[in-house]
C-alpha cells in the first residue's frame, strides 16, 4: 500500500463559473478532514466587470480593494467568502492560460512538494468530460492519483449552453494534439513560449483555438519546427 499523504483539491478555472465550481470546492474541503490543500488554478486570461464582480465581490468599492489580477486570486477570495475552513492550505496557481496548462502546472507543484498521493479535480458538468481526460493525459506516469468532482450546469444560460455545446465537443476532437504539444513541453523539449504559439497558433492567447482545423492542431503538434 503506498504511503499515506494529505489529499490536494484542484478547482479548475474558467472565467465564467467560478461561482458553482468553487461552491463545491470549499464544500467538499470543509466535509472531508483528508483534503489538506486547495490549488485553485487560473491565469492572467482577462475578465471582465461584471465576471470580476460576481465572482469575487472585489472590485474597487468602499474598502478600496482592488480587483484581483488573475482568476486564482479571484477563487481564493471566493473560498474565503463562501467559508473555507482555516486548516486548509491555499496554493494559487496563476500563470495558465488554458486547461492543459492547468494540468501541467499543478503536476509539477506537486511533484515539487512530493507529500500529495491523491489529487480531486473540481470543475463544471459541460466541462468534465474534457478536463478528465485533460489531466489523465498529463499525469500518465505520475505517482499522483486522480479523482474528479463536478458542479451543476443549472445556471448556465441558452446562449452560454449553445456555445458550450459547439465548443466542448470541437476542443475535445483536438486534445490528444493539444496534449501532445504540453507532454513535450513537460518533458524539457520545447519552452512554455514554444508550447504556448503551438496551442494558439498565434504569438498572443485568444479564445478561438477551437476553430483551428484539426489537421492544423496535428501538424504543428508534430512538427520540429514552428513559427505562426
Amino acid at each position: 500500500r503506498a504511503r499515506e499523504g494529505p489529499r490536494s483539491r484542484v478547482h479548475d478555472a474558467m472565467t465564467c463559473r467560478q461561482q458553482c465550481r468553487m461552491e463545491v470546492a470549499v464544500r467538499i474541503c470543509n466535509e472531508d478532514p483528508e483534503l489538506k490543500v486547495l490549488i485553485l488554478s487560473g491565469g492572467k486570461m482577462p475578465m471582465n466587470v461584471d465576471e470580476v464582480t460576481r465572482i469575487s465581490g472585489a472590485c474597487e468599492g468602499p474598502g478600496g480593494e482592488r480587483p484581483p489580477a488573475t482568476e486564482a486570486e479571484a477563487m481564493q477570495r471566493l473560498a474565503l467568502r463562501l467559508g473555507l475552513g482555516a486548516d486548509v492550505e491555499v496554493l494559487l496557481e496563476s500563470e495558465a492560460l488554458n486547461t492543459l496548462e492547468n494540468a501541467v502546472n499543478v503536476r509539477r507543484m506537486l511533484e515539487a512538494r512530493g507529500d500529495v498521493r491523491e489529487l480531486a479535480v473540481v470543475t463544471s458538468e459541460f466541462h468534465m468530460p474534457r478536463v478528465k481526460q485533460t489531466f489523465e493525459l498529463i499525469f500518465d506516469g505520475s505517482s499522483v492519483a486522480l479523482a474528479f468532482d463536478e458542479s451543476s450546469d443549472a445556471a448556465l444560460t441558452a446562449a452560454e449552453r449553445e456555445r458550450e455545446d459547439a465548443v466542448e465537443p470541437a476542443m475535445t476532437a483536438r486534445l490528444l494534439p493539444q496534449a501532445k504539444i504540453y507532454r513535450r513541453y513537460l518533458a524539457g523539449e520545447i519552452s512554455l513560449e514554444e508550447a504556448r504559439r503551438r496551442f494558439f497558433h498565434k504569438d498572443e492567447p485568444h479564445s478561438d483555438v477551437w476553430l483551428i482545423p484539426v489537421e492544423e492542431v496535428e501538424r504543428v503538434a508534430d512538427a520540429p519546427n514552428y513559427a505562426p
